[in-house]
This record gives structure tokens, sequence and C-alpha cells, in this order.
């Protein structure tokens, strides 16, 4: 009879021939390159001059016949000279709380994006700029970038009024999802700080919290921000948002090789909140905890 060890080890070696197998699969038969990738970036809703928050993850399993930044190219070239590219660029993978809870100081500069392989590359890349704010940073390239990110780190609240978020939805942006499920939806939060006042419970904690941060110029600073609190993120349903969505045909998608791509206009998403909150709907548990 075997022990836990040789079980193990033997499922290790299993899995390992099953990624290897799948590796060869996606090589022959479902690979593509950036001339597919830009095909399905437009034939899901992406036109040049659009203004594109990007949610990523890339993997060889993926299919793309290249490196990130070469998928990076070719979604900047779907969005012309007069596009602009938008990516979260989060310096934590924990919740802001926990993260905040540490005291760590956000170096604008040099604090390296949480949020995958991509985003960092986009972090890196020669005329990229990225906002103060040390919760929630945003990423932007264009010629926009500037208008995106000024002032982030004056918004007490991370995702609200004056943040990149509000400013991408004032000029009819879209948020692409390439590899990731639409549960990595930030803008999210931005919706929850629209409905905030239907809430018995606060969606954030009763005092900000002051985090030491060093802006691009090098120069220190305190920047002031509320969290989201830990009963908000309890009673947060994501799923019941994203089912109300695609009952609606708001969230529209694409394969491409082994590669999916969602896509949402912003507008449209508000509308339907507004909709959905206008009925009693909210993405929360709303009951009471005894």
């Amino acid at each position: 009879m075997w022990d836990s060890s040789r079980l193990r080890s033997a499922k290790n070696r299993l899995q390992a021939v099953h990624r290897r197998t799948r590796r060869i699969a996606v090589r022959f038969f479902l690979s593509y390159g950036s001339a597919e990738l830009v095909r399905a970036l437009r034939a899901v809703g992406i036109e040049p001059g659009d203004s594109v928050m990007l949610h990523s993850a890339f993997e060889p399993h993926h299919g793309f016949r290249g490196l990130s930044e070469d998928a990076i190219d070719a979604i900047l070239g779907a969005l012309g000279p007069q596009g602009n590219l938008l990516m979260v660029s989060l310096p934590y993978s924990t919740s802001t709380l926990d993260y905040l809870s540490k005291n760590k100081c956000f170096d604008v500069r040099r604090t390296p994006s949480a949020m995958g392989l991509v985003s960092e590359f986009f972090r890196r890349r020669k005329g990229v700029v990225r906002s103060g704010h040390p919760t929630h940073p945003i990423l932007a390239y264009g010629p926009r970038a500037e208008w995106f990110i000024e002032g982030h780190e004056r918004c007490l609240y991370p995702c609200g009024p004056g943040t990149p978020f509000e400013r991408l939805l004032q000029v009819g942006g879209k948020v692409a999802f390439f590899n990731v499920p639409f549960g990595y939806f930030t803008f999210f939060h931005y919706l929850e700080h629209a409905v905030r006042e239907n809430f018995e419970f606060p969606l954030y904690t009763e005092q900000p919290f002051d985090v030491p941060v060093i802006d691009r110029n090098g120069d220190r600073h305190t920047v002031r921000t509320y969290a989201f609190s830990r009963e908000a993120i309890r009673r947060r349903r994501f799923e019941v948002l994203e089912t109300n969505l695609r009952s609606r045909g708001l969230i529209r998608e694409k394969r491409v090789g082994a590669s999916r791509l969602l896509l949402v206009d912003l507008r449209e998403i508000v509308s339907a909140v507004e909709d959905m909150t206008a009925k009693g709907v909210y993405f929360y548990d709303m009951k009471a905890v005894c």
C-alpha cells in the first residue's frame, strides 16, 4: 500500500505530464500571433481611439506566439495612436486593509505591480505613467495618460470620484479581460461607491489611513485614503453582478487560440447597475447579521 508521500509524488508526475501535453497541444493547434489577437480585439468591440482598462494573465498555455511585450504592442496597435491603455498596478495581492496595516512606503517609480506579468512589464514601458495613489495605482499610456492619473493621490476614496476609474467612465471607456475571469473587474469598486448609500453597513473603514508615498519626482508625501471595510468585503456577492450583466448581454466574449477575451462598455454597466438599484437588486448580502 502506498504511503502519502508516494501518492503525492505520483500525482506531481501526472500533473507535470499533463502540463507538457497541454503545452504541446496548444503550440500545434491553438497558438496565435499578434495579427490574430488584433482581429479578436476588433471582433469583441475594441476600436481605434478607444480608452481601455486591461486586466490580463500571460502563460504559455494561453497560446500567444510571443512575449508579453508583444501582446502589449498588439493591443496598443489595435487602439491606435489616439487610444489610451490603462492597467491596475496594485502593490499587493492580499486585501487593501492587510496591505495598509503593514504601513509600507509606496514608491510610484519602483514599487512593482503585483497584478501579473503584463502589468509589470507595462509599468516599465517607456512612456507609461503611474498614478500616485498607494492602494489602487493606475498605469496609463496614450495621449490622455496624464489626464487619467492626475490628482489620484488626492482622492480619499481610491476608486471613487476624481479617480482614473471615473475619468475612464467619462470618456466612454471599456474594460477588457485577457485570459482572466470577469471577477478581476476592479471598476466594481466604483460601482459599489456609487450605491453605498443604500447599505446599512459601512463600505469603508471608519477612519482613513495615512500612507507614506514617494512620488515620481522622488519626493516623499503622506497620502490619506480610506480602505474597504471587512464587513463590506464579507458581504460582497460579485456573482450577482456578473449574472445580471450576462443576462443583459453586456459581457462580450471572443476566443482566440487558447485565450479568451471579454469586454464591457462602462456606460452600459453603470446604466445596468442604476436599473438594478432601482429594482432593489444589490451585489451584496443585505441581510443583517445577529
